[in-house]
């Protein structure tokens, strides 16, 4: 559970730095990323081209519900992957 609240937090503050992203919110690990745009192409990308699964939470905010060991360098890879899927 502490490693659920400590990356979680890293998580939300390194997509919060990001550009094109309405709004981070989350719990831990429980993260829903909001865009201005709808989401379905951006999942696409990130599915099978950079072979990162998300969930979706109505049209325009990619849910993420990564398991709670989830470590630092995961969260990182998931970062990269996420702005090259963001800005392609």
């Amino acid at each position: 559970v502490e490693n659920a609240a400590s990356v979680g937090n890293y998580l939300i503050g390194k997509l919060k730095e990001l550009r094109g992203i309405k709004e981070v919110r989350g719990l831990g690990l429980m993260i829903g990323i909001e865009m201005d745009d709808p989401v379905k192409e951006l999942r696409n990308k990130l599915l099978f081209e950079h072979k990162v699964f998300t969930g979706a939470s109505g049209t325009n905010i990619i849910r993420l519900l990564p398991p709670l060991n989830l470590s630092k360098q995961d969260a990182d890879l998931f970062i990269t992957r996420f702005k090259q899927a963001l800005h392609s």
